[in-house]
C-alpha cells in the first residue's frame, strides 16, 4: 500500500496526503471561447482555450486542427522554462482532444502563471525575507599554496542535508497548468475531447519522513525527490485491446465504467523503485479527488447558466 509518511503535520498543519484548498473558477475570460483557473493555495494558473478558429495556410493541417499551446509567465518573458511546461502541454492535450474533428482549422491554448516560479530564499528550512549576503572571498586563515584545502564553513553548510536541484518550474506549477488547460477546455464546450487529464505533484522530503501530496514551495526546494503524475479520466481511455474496439466519447458527469489511464509522469531527484510505486499510488488518489471537486464545480456553473 502506498505510504504518506508519518502522521505528523507538515509546517502548513496540514496531514502528509492532504492536498491544499483548491480554486476552481471557469468563465472568468470574455474575450476567449473558454478560460479556467486552477490553483493549489497560492499557486495557481489561468488558461484560455478559443477555437476551432481559422488557421494561417502555412500552419494548415488538411487531417486536423493545428493545436497551438503557449504559455505566459509572471514575471518577465517566456524562455527555456516556459518552452519546457509548453513541451509537457503539448505532450498531454494532442491526444486529449479529437482534433480529427476539425481539419483545416485552429485550436489555441493559452496558460497564464499566477503565481512565481522561482525558488524560495530559505534558512534553516524556512522562508528568509532577508537574506544574508555571501560575498565568496579567500578567508584568512586559509593556507596558500596547500592541497587539498580544508572545507570552509560554506562548504560543510552544504553537506548537512542532501538536496537534489529543482528546475525552473516546480511540479505544482506544472500541476495547476496542466489543470487550469483542461478546465478552459471544458468552459469552451466547443472541442470533443477523449478523457480529461487531471495532474498532482508528490515530493519526497527525505527518507524517513516518506512522501507528501501536493507540497509547497518551501517543501519541493527541500526534497530529495520529485513527482508529477497526471491521469486521464474517461470511459474507453485504456489502452488495452479490448477496449480499442469501442467509442471513445467521453460524458464528464457519468462514472459507471469510468477507467483511468497515466498520461504524464516525470520525475526528479534520488529514489528507488519502491517509493516511485507509492508516489504512483497516491497520485491516483488525489487525482480522483482533483477530478470529484472539479464535477462539483462544473455542475455548480451549468446550474447557475440554466436559472440565468
Amino acid at each position: 500500500m502506498a505510504s504518506a509518511g508519518p502522521s505528523r503535520r507538515r509546517s502548513d498543519g496540514r496531514k502528509p496526503h492532504e492536498i491544499r484548498p483548491l480554486t476552481i473558477e471557469i468563465g472568468e475570460l470574455d474575450r476567449a471561447d473558454g478560460s479556467g483557473r486552477f490553483g493549489f493555495g497560492a499557486t495557481s494558473a489561468l488558461a484560455s482555450c478559443s477555437g476551432p478558429l481559422e488557421v494561417r495556410l502555412n500552419q494548415e493541417l488538411p487531417t486536423r486542427a493545428t493545436l497551438e499551446i503557449s504559455h505566459r509567465p509572471l514575471e518577465g518573458v517566456g524562455a527555456t522554462a516556459s518552452r519546457a511546461l509548453i513541451t509537457t502541454l503539448e505532450s498531454i492535450y494532442p491526444s486529449a482532444l479529437r482534433l480529427s474533428l476539425y481539419p483545416r482549422s485552429l485550436i489555441q491554448i493559452i496558460v497564464q502563471s499566477l503565481s512565481s516560479s522561482s525558488a524560495p530564499t530559505l534558512s534553516t528550512g524556512r522562508y528568509n525575507e532577508s537574506p544574508e549576503i555571501y560575498i565568496d572571498t579567500e578567508p584568512e586563515t586559509t593556507e596558500k599554496n596547500v592541497w587539498p584545502q580544508p572545507p570552509t564553513q560554506s562548504a560543510l553548510a552544504v553537506d548537512k542535508k542532501e538536496k537534489s536541484p529543482n528546475t525552473s518550474y516546480n511540479f505544482s506549477s506544472r500541476a495547476v497548468s496542466i489543470n487550469s488547460a483542461t478546465l478552459a477546455i471544458l468552459d469552451a464546450g466547443s472541442i470533443a475531447m477523449t478523457h480529461l487529464p487531471i495532474a498532482i505533484s508528490i515530493a519526497s522530503l527525505s527518507d524517513d519522513d516518506g512522501l507528501v501530496v501536493d507540497p509547497s514551495i518551501e517543501e519541493e526546494y527541500n526534497s530529495i525527490a520529485r513527482f508529477g503524475f497526471a491521469w486521464s479520466f474517461g470511459k474507453n481511455v485504456s489502452l488495452r485491446e479490448d477496449q480499442n474496439q469501442k467509442d471513445s466519447n467521453m460524458d464528464v458527469d457519468e462514472e459507471e465504467d469510468e477507467e483511468m489511464e497515466l498520461i504524464w509522469v516525470e520525475s526528479e531527484g534520488k529514489f528507488d523503485k519502491e517509493k516511485f510505486s507509492d508516489a504512483l499510488e497516491l497520485s491516483k488518489i488525489a487525482c480522483r479527488q482533483i477530478l470529484s471537486e472539479i464535477r462539483a464545480k462544473l455542475g455548480e456553473t451549468l446550474e447557475c447558466k440554466r436559472l440565468q
